[in-house]
Formats: C-alpha cells, structure tokens, sequence
C-alpha cells in the first residue's frame, strides 16, 4: 500500500538481465521506478489467485490486439474497479459461455416438449379410433362394407 513517502533501492544485477529490463522500459514507456514498484508488488502482493490444485500445466494463455482507444478505456474501468486484466476478461467469457448454455438447454427443452406434445396429439388420436363404442364401429364396418358391395348376413 503506497504511503506516498518515497524510499530508494540500490541492487546490482547482471549486465544481460538490465539490458532486458531496459528494452521493456521502453516499449512499455515505463520509469525503473515504476517498474521496480510493479515488480515488487506483483511478488508481494499476486493478482492472479491460482485456484487450489491449479497450477500452470492446466491453464493455457489467449492473446489478442485490441485499437488502443480500447485498450485505454478497458485499462481505465480496469483501474476503476479495482480489477485485472485476467479477472477482467475470464468474467466476460465465463458470462458468455453461461448465457450461452442456458440458452442452448431452453432450445432443446422447447424441443423436447414440441415431441413430446406431438407424440401425445398422435396416441391421442389413436386411442380415439379404438375407443368407439362397438355397436357404432360395427355399424360404420357394415356401411363401409355395403358402399364397397359387401355385405353379411347374420
């Protein structure tokens, strides 16, 4: 928790190691000061809470280029919320991915029911051709019989 009261840090480091550190100071248009700072408290302090049992062997990494007025606006809200670009970002696409199955299981649940509705309309309709009354099929039997020139004799 910066206190705003400022203190120095002097270490020696491998010639190789500064170069690197130089390198990224400026592509990210970084002070060794603030880079030292965002080291040390990323060792102290990680942003990225591993879930127990995960580790680094089962997580896989997305990268993607966005225009930079987006890039400052998402670093804006990132920093008004209190928030990474992980936590950030795993939120939105979980969020998706949940909307996303509900929605598939409402679709084929009103699939289901569509079946379901059309294959009880179908045993419906049959049970109603074997639930006549006997003495009314006989008599449609024998009137179906005489139009075709059959008829019995009882």
């Amino acid at each position: 928790m910066p206190s705003g009261e400022k203190k120095g840090i002097t270490v020696k480091i491998d010639a190789e190691l500064h170069n690197q550190i130089r390198q990224y100071l400026e592509a990210h248009d970084m002070t060794m000061a603030e880079f030292v700072a965002q080291a040390a408290e990323n060792e102290l302090h990680p942003k990225n809470h591993m879930i127990e049992g995960e580790t680094m062997a089962n997580t896989r990494t997305i990268a993607f280029q966005v225009p930079e007025d987006l890039f400052q606006r998402i670093k804006e809200y990132l920093q008004r919320n209190n928030m990474t670009q992980r936590q950030f970002l795993i939120g939105l696409i979980e969020e998706e991915l949940d909307r996303e199955m509900v929605e598939r299981e409402a679709e084929a649940e009103a699939v289901d029911e569509e079946l379901e509705e059309e294959s009880e309309s179908e045993s419906d309709a049959e049970e109603t051709d074997y639930d006549q009354d006997p003495e009314v099929a006989d008599e449609e039997n024998e009137t179906a019989d005489e139009e075709q020139g059959f008829s019995m004799s009882m």
